[in-house]
């Protein structure tokens, strides 16, 4: 083939094959592991984040951790095929698996953002649900760009320059997919919730223990409230309209005098 970009796939199918498979598993691995954590350490019991509220959100978070294992051993079974030109149908097969899950378990993790963002009013959750929307955005846009370069280059013969395009877009997908570990790392850090995780594990009995970190308009109201597990619909703001009158002055008294609204 006439271009000087080789794929990804077609160096992981030479004798550094064990290397993409030891890759391929240990980033499975880290992908799961933090996926589960992001459930456990919401659960009631840990609440080293503003824990969860209703049975709904267990479930989303059950679905993710699944799509995420599935799209973990897709990857994994796609680096174990010794010849992705002799297995090319179920090398394709399976990466396609793999991109399909992923984009599953970003849209099953951002439904849950989209909950606590409603629940808690925190605006890291805010911040994290816009940048994977683009995230997603740009990748669907590589994504199309790379099957519309495999195309051509399928209607050129094995010769065709697109090849070498394809295999470019190949290279970007793979680095663009490797974004995707600093955000779960960022979801994991306690410090980016603010002043609603620190008072969650204790770290302060007064708003004004609380770290400055800029989120002084956090409703801590929201979060003294115990846990309900109840049947009613976890999109709704239950706290917005109740309070109407006087929550200013029961926050300022409540709060030493600092007001979260």
């Amino acid at each position: 083939m006439p271009h000087y970009i080789v794929y990804l796939s077609n160096i992981g199918a030479t004798n550094l094959q064990p290397i993409f498979i030891c890759g391929s598993l240990f980033m499975g691995i880290f992908f799961v592991w933090a996926v589960i954590e992001d459930y456990y350490l919401r659960t009631p019991e840990r609440k080293y984040f503003p824990p969860i509220f209703h049975w709904f959100l267990t479930a989303v978070h059950a679905l993710a951790i699944a799509l995420s294992i599935i799209a973990s051993l897709c990857i994994l079974m796609a680096s174990c095929l010794k010849d992705n030109w002799q297995y090319s149908r179920p090398h394709s097969v399976f990466v396609v698996l793999f991109v399909i899950f992923v984009f599953s378990y970003l849209c099953a993790h951002m439904l849950t953002y989209i909950i606590y963002y409603k629940h808690y009013g925190v605006k890291f959750y805010r911040n994290m649900i816009i940048i994977k929307v683009i995230w997603i955005a740009i990748a669907i846009v590589f994504v199309v760009t790379y099957g519309a370069f495999m195309g051509k280059g399928n209607s050129g013969g094995r010769h065709s320059i697109w090849w070498g395009y394809s295999a470019i877009m190949e290279w970007v997908l793979v680095f663009w997919y490797g974004l995707m570990f600093p955000l779960l790392m960022a979801d994991l850090n306690v410090k980016n919730y603010g002043n609603q995780a620190e008072y969650l594990m204790g770290q302060g009995n007064e708003a004004g223990s609380a770290s400055g970190s800029g989120n002084d308009d956090y409703d801590m109201e929201r979060i003294t409230k115990q846990e309900t597990w109840d049947n009613h619909n976890p999109f709704d703001n239950r706290y917005e309209n109740e309070h109407t009158t006087g929550v200013q002055e029961n926050l300022t008294q409540g709060y030493n005098n600092r007001q979260f609204l």
